[in-house]
């Protein structure tokens, strides 16, 4: 047993309640996905509602976990269930629910793609840089649309597996399995993406024979909701595209590397998260109702 599988883990039965013994401390309850974003949650919120005391957000382990708290609590404006967009809306999963919002991007990795933060936290690493020359060197736009070339092919098979593959994974497995970066540019391991082709084609065989890998490839590129710098932004895994404009700019202005939680919780710290004024208003228009 490692040291990680011998620290005890909270069940499904007390983080549902877990808010019961923070109402002193919480005038609303969020609820999200991941347990581990419960520290970048609390301070993008904070800075979204500055006037609401917000002691601890509560993670509840998967979006199925949080909807199905969310409809036991239908009405109680006190409670605030968040959850990411992921594919859902391609794929018509969105569930309308009062008290529910889901994020307008893949995930809430996504909204820390932010020029402005990113030039803070490589000045904060780097305090001798001149501004204006890590503002000129940073190059987001031409970073974006090199990630996009680098992994286009590879979020086609994730939305396939998501739209048909049930079984198989996608996301979880990281895009380092099936991407290299030698220091300058991003190239897919052909290798490993002969293999996911070839898992993904067995799959859709045991579902339906009828049903060809290329065709599904053809449906999702039609949807024309992955071809875009935007739609980089706002479709693509956020974990994918931080975790690999994290390795150009520590390669390009020569920052030390850090745990990847770490520089998502120093980029959300030097954000005013304007991006997620949509959100704001429209729990703020909920709780006001």
């Amino acid at each position: 047993m490692t040291e990680i599988d011998s620290i005890p883990r909270k069940g499904l039965a007390y983080r549902a309640s877990e808010d019961l013994f923070y109402l002193q401390w919480n005038d609303i309850s969020f609820f999200v996905e991941d347990e581990n974003q419960e520290n970048f949650y609390h301070c993008i919120l904070k800075t979204l509602f500055p006037e609401i005391k917000i002691g601890k957000i509560f993670p509840l382990g998967g979006k199925d976990p949080v909807l199905l708290h969310c409809k036991s609590n239908l009405g109680d404006k006190t409670k605030i269930y968040l959850v990411d967009k992921d594919f859902d809306d391609i794929l018509n999963k969105i569930e309308e629910i009062d008290n529910l919002f889901y994020l307008d991007r893949y995930s809430i990795e996504n909204y820390l793609i932010d020029r402005d933060s990113l030039i803070e936290y490589i000045i904060s690493e780097r305090p001798f840089l001149n501004r204006n020359t890590v503002s000129q060197d940073l190059e987001l736009d031409l970073i974006i649309s090199n990630i996009k070339l680098a992994i286009y092919d590879l979020v086609l098979l994730h939305f396939v597996v998501q739209r048909k593959c049930n079984c198989l994974k996608n996301i979880s497995m990281g895009y380092e399995r099936f991407v290299n970066y030698d220091g300058h540019s991003f190239n897919l391991k052909q290798d490993q993406i002969e293999w996911y082709k070839s898992e993904i084609e067995n799959e859709l065989q045991s579902i339906d024979g009828r049903i060809r890998l290329n065709a599904q490839i053809k449906t999702a590129a039609k949807l024309s909701k992955f071809s875009t710098n935007i739609d980089v932004i706002n479709h693509y895994p956020g974990k994918y595209i931080l975790k690999m404009i994290k390795q150009i700019i520590e390669n390009r202005f020569g920052l030390n590397s850090r745990v990847f939680n770490s520089f998502c919780y120093r980029l959300a710290d030097k954000s005013n998260f304007s991006n997620l004024d949509h959100l704001k208003e429209s729990i703020t228009n909920y709780i006001d109702e």
